[in-house]
């Protein structure tokens, strides 16, 4: 990825990122479909980055072109390069029970992806109330692996029985 990246540029890669966590997510709940409390649990987190693409490009349109013409720094191209040779295919590959999905997840929450839309949403939305509320909902999103996690999976032990299907 070159080092001049335009804030357009920078929502493309934003947007399909969060198409791509959705895939995965999807990929899991399919991998996971045997036990259906950790399928929903995953279909969850695939509609919450459904969203987060869908307020993406809503946000992407309302900019101008000017705005969308502008430069990003030096630490965001470093972000979109980070998550830009990110599979899906070659994680789900990785997915051999439930403690791999549960340490793959707690990597991607906790990295640049959410970062990207971070950046996003506190420099583009100008709406306090909605960069309040998105920013709720994306902590909300990422505490949901400790908090939402059913109860009889959050051991280690639990979750490496819990085999993923092929």
């Amino acid at each position: 990825m070159d080092n001049k990246v335009t804030v357009a540029q920078t929502f493309e890669v934003a947007i399909a990122t969060e198409r791509a966590a959705e895939r995965l997510f999807q990929g899991l709940e399919a991998k996971f479909a045997h036990h259906e409390d950790v399928a929903t649990f995953w279909k969850q987190y695939a509609l919450d980055e459904a969203k987060h693409a869908e307020w993406l490009e809503g946000l992407k349109a309302r900019l101008t072109t000017e705005q969308l013409s502008r430069l990003v720094d030096a630490h965001t191209v470093e972000l979109l390069q980070a998550v830009n040779g990110f599979s899906v295919e070659k994680a789900l590959l990785g997915v051999k029970n439930l403690e791999d999905a549960y340490q793959l997840v707690n990597d991607l929450e906790n990295g640049e992806t959410n970062a990207i839309f971070q950046f996003l949403l506190d420099n583009f939305e100008t709406d306090v109330q909605i960069r309040d509320f998105l920013r709720a909902q994306l902590n909300q999103h990422i505490s949901r692996l400790s908090i939402d996690l059913p109860v009889q999976y959050k051991g280690i032990l639990a979750r490496k029985a819990i085999q993923a299907s092929e």
